[in-house]
């Protein structure tokens, strides 16, 4: 994330997707890319003397006025009227065009700031724009010719200071281009400004000629998403920690220096959050409780999301398509080879804005137009149009389908055939039923097939569930074994922040320090909720640090702590007791290979057959604890799984297929490395013949919670 926090961050971005893509089968979804004016605009710039008044003539041709400023900071520049379009600062006609929208601004004025400028929060020069010759319509304008070596840019706008109708002009108060290709402040992470000020001195960069990046023939890979295995991973936190040894940690090319970590497990798309600039110091405190300072961990607040509704998205078609959609998406599918987007919180986006009309958005009145502020909209301006864009149609866009004011639209998100989902639900009945509680059997069934209830009527795909059973929310795969309640003291807020219904279960004993009964059973649950996650159709989902078991100590809520609780942790990855390690990237494995795990279309009986205890009887009462199938699968010919979330063993009864036999292939109740039974592992022979005496007969033991998945071989010299 430190990459983000200098001039050259754009080229370690791109040097890290390259990088990336180098690797065979990898896409890359950028978490939310919005741009909050609001938020940037609060940032205090004194002014220098340099000031300069812009009158050109207007009589079709560009007028050069030549300002020679005084003072060694100082530089010469030609002054043009500009042009309206392009949006935002691009090179042309030897110099840099400026071009901004604002509807309602009486007055703008383009401010240059040096980056040794930036730190003293002063502008080193600006340029006050002549609404007669510096403005097209709603859009000001102005060409620059000069030396833009190291310089930076903002704006200020005067006009009335109204919130109640969504005006807040200072012209003290700098604000940031909303088209500008990348944003500059702080030179390190969590550093204070001058004078000790939280809030960093953000300005736009200036782009050159010069600024090209090499791609060496990538392209977009449009790899089908119902064959990704996404890792939500944040930035810094994959590298920051001291045992990562790596040269630039905490960044996007210290993340590059880890992708053989990727490639072992076997994920081939990457979620990163935050991509962009955010104040990490926004809310920044002492805590008592660690002795150290709160530091904002992801980009949003809770705050920030409800002042969101207020912000007019809605003001017009024309506006959203080129300021929003056109801008900020486009240019990461474009210039920055980006895949797809998840958007957190994404349900805010189908509600109505206080500025809500129809005539604005749609050129005319509709019948039955009275809608409220925050009302779920059935055809959102903004989702319809990305959803239909030429580009944006062609990546992944995925949904948080909720937000911070209590909209839940898991299975019901306006989606055009395009949008997937976070699936909520598949999580929630997971952990219900993985952790023994009845009556979710059914529910249960639901998820292994990829969600038909929720996805299958209104046309979409199995691959539009993005399944996850953890994510940055919430507590981690251990902890969700570890512990039955949040352990949030150290976020200072007395335990009172942080979600109270985690449906986890700590196997019997809270906390890490245990009996070791209690720790065998928490491996083998996180074993049971990883191989769910692996043979569910759909899209899995694994968040950093899942894969070695990392805890955050019971802590469900860790959005303002950059330290250890937050760190990937290399030494406990790379420790020889992290055997889930292995087990997790020998199930990644295991998906790859099997083409029936990620199908295209929801199972039918043609292919898949459900079992109970014995063959074909399902049992799908408010007390069953046990779920089994058989998938026909075209590598591995047939597979059965079954999982046993009973507190009691069972002894089962397989499925008759003559001239072939069942071999055993995972069973999370063996201690490792028994619990995957690889080609490779040594001593397989010997741990098969432990099972030649119940498969014989054609049954299979089955402890309490535990999973299994066994495949379909020939019987030799059949």
């Amino acid at each position: 994330m430190n990459s983000l926090h200098s001039t050259s961050h754009s080229v370690h971005v791109l040097k890290f997707i390259s990088q990336f893509r180098s690797t065979p089968k990898f896409c890359i979804l950028k978490r939310n890319v919005t741009s909050n004016l609001e938020n940037y605009g609060s940032n205090h710039f004194s002014n220098s003397t340099a000031s300069t008044s812009i009158k050109a003539a207007r009589d079709g041709v560009d007028t050069a006025v030549v300002v020679e400023e005084e003072g060694p900071k100082l530089r010469k520049f030609q002054v043009f009227e500009g042009h309206p379009v392009p949006f935002g600062a691009t090179v042309r006609d030897g110099g840099v065009n400026f071009a901004i929208f604002s509807a309602n601004a009486v007055s703008a004025t383009l401010c240059l700031i040096s980056l040794s400028d930036l730190p003293e929060n002063t502008v080193t020069e600006q340029f006050f724009l002549d609404p007669l010759t510096n403005k097209t319509g709603d859009v000001w304008h102005v060409h620059l010719k000069g030396d833009f070596k190291d310089m930076l840019y903002g704006y200020k706008f005067g006009g009335s200071f109204s919130p109640e109708e969504g005006h807040y002009y200072d012209p003290s108060q700098i604000v940031l281009d909303p088209y500008a290709k990348a944003v500059i402040s702080r030179g390190d992470f969590g550093v204070f400004g001058s004078d000790d000020n939280c809030w960093p001195q953000m300005a736009c960069m200036i782009p050159t000629a010069d600024d090209k990046f090499d791609w060496e023939g990538d392209s977009l890979l449009k790899y089908p998403q119902r064959d990704l295995i996404i890792y939500e991973m944040h930035v810094r936190g994959f590298t920051q920690h001291e045992s990562s040894r790596t040269e630039f940690p905490g960044t996007y090319l210290g993340v590059v220096e880890k992708l053989d970590h990727l490639k072992e497990l076997g994920v081939n798309c990457i979620e990163l959050m935050p991509c962009h600039e955010f104040n990490e110091l926004e809310y920044y405190s002492y805590n008592s409780v660690l002795g150290d300072y709160k530091c904002s961990w992801m980009l949003f607040s809770i705050t920030q999301l409800k002042e969101m509704r207020e912000v007019p998205f809605y003001l017009s078609k024309e506006l959203i398509i080129v300021s929003i959609t056109c801008l900020l998406l486009r240019y990461w599918v474009i210039e920055m080879h980006v895949d797809g987007f998840r958007f957190d919180l994404a349900s805010i986006m189908t509600r109505s804005s206080s500025l809500w009309d129809a005539v604005n958005v749609f050129g005319s009145p509709i019948e039955g137009d009275l809608v409220t502020t925050g009302t779920p909209l059935g055809s959102p301006p903004l989702i319809e149009m990305m959803s239909n864009d030429p580009i944006l149609r062609d990546v992944k866009l995925i949904a948080e389908a909720w937000d911070a004011g209590g909209l839940y639209q898991v299975g019901m998100f306006p989606h055009w055939h395009i949008w997937s989902e976070w699936n909520g639900k598949y999580r929630d009945i997971v952990r219900q039923v993985i952790k023994g509680t009845d009556g979710f059997s059914g529910a249960f069934a639901e998820c292994l097939c990829g969600s038909p209830d929720l996805y299958q009527e209104r046309g979409r795909k199995p691959w539009n569930s993005i399944n996850f059973v953890c994510a940055h929310d919430g507590f981690t795969l251990a902890d969700l074994v570890t512990y039955n309640e949040k352990h949030n003291l150290a976020n200072g807020e007395d335990n009172n922040d942080g979600e109270n219904h985690n449906n986890s279960w700590n196997c019997g004993q809270e906390g890490e320090l245990t009996h070791i009964s209690v720790k065998k059973l928490r491996k083998r649950q996180m074993r049971n909720f990883f191989l769910c996650l692996m043979v569910s159709q759909g899209v899995p989902m694994i968040h950093m640090g899942d894969e070695y078991g990392h805890t955050k100590g019971g802590n469900n809520n860790t959005y303002c702590h950059d330290n250890y609780i937050n760190y990937f942790w290399w030494d406990k990855k790379e420790e020889s007791s992290s055997d889930f390690f292995r087990f997790c990237r020998l199930m990644t494995k295991f998906r790859h290979e099997c083409e029936s795990l990620g199908s295209n279309d929801f199972p039918t009986a043609e292919r898949l057959q459900w079992h109970g205890h014995a063959p074909g009887t399902p049992d799908w009462s408010e007390t069953s604890r046990f779920v089994a199938f058989t998938l026909i699968d075209s590598v591995k010919r047939e597979i059965y799984i079954a999982f046993n979330a009973s507190y009691l063993p069972v002894i089962i009864t397989l499925p008759e297929r003559p001239a072939y036999r069942w071999e055993p292939l995972v069973d999370t109740a063996k201690p490792a490395p028994f619990e995957f039974l690889s080609c490779d592992l040594p001593e397989r022979d010997t741990a098969m013949k432990q099972y030649s005496h119940f498969l014989e007969a054609n049954l299979y033991p089955m402890l309490s919670y535990s999973s299994i998945i066994l495949v379909l071989l020939p019987v030799d010299n059949a």
